[in-house]
């Protein structure tokens, strides 16, 4: 071994690890604030609220976009309005919910125009929740999970205002 001292590194190890040992690894950024014991204090989750009464429905959300535990936009459109009727408020991946809302929105308009009627209620909550399923897989690879809350009404029922929470597979309650 030539006064050169042989390293078992074991089987679990890997490239970094090995770096890291040697010295040759650069130390990590720092990838969100700290407390005082030098413990990252993860900056997370979206807040969108809904409340039904008896003269329609409230939503609200705040403006934070992050990323990880990263704040990348305080000035994030979270309520985004479908059609003339209804309003989609998102949490989680702003890029693939403004997607779906695009989507929706393009549907809705041409079930307008092709069928000369708005589409029903069940209809429209049916289209979002074939959006979150097909975007399933994106959600188990953590890339693009969205839970939304969908409000709507409808004139012809009682009561007219309607409120349904999704589930990221696109169950709606």
């Amino acid at each position: 071994m030539d006064g050169k001292q042989a390293l078992d590194f074991g089987a679990s190890s890997d490239f970094p690890s090995l770096l890291r040992l040697q010295g040759l690894l650069a130390p990590a950024a720092q990838i969100g604030p700290m407390n005082a014991r030098g413990e990252i204090v993860p900056t997370e989750s979206t807040t969108i609220l809904a409340f039904k009464f008896s003269d329609g429905v409230l939503v609200a959300g705040d403006r934070r976009a992050t990323s990880g535990n990263t704040v990348v936009y305080d000035r994030a459109d979270k309520v985004l309005e479908i059609d003339r009727r209804s309003i989609m408020a998102i949490a989680g991946v702003p890029a693939t919910a403004w997607e779906m809302a695009r989507v929706l929105e393009h549907s809705f308009q041409f079930f307008r125009r092709t069928q000369l009627q708005e589409m029903s209620v069940d209809g429209k909550v049916r289209a979002l929740s074939k959006l979150l399923r097909d975007n399933f897989g994106f959600a188990l690879q953590g890339v693009g999970i969205v839970v939304p809350i969908f409000a709507t009404y409808d004139v012809k029922a009682s009561p007219s205002a309607r409120l349904y929470f999704y589930d990221a597979m696109g169950a709606q309650f």
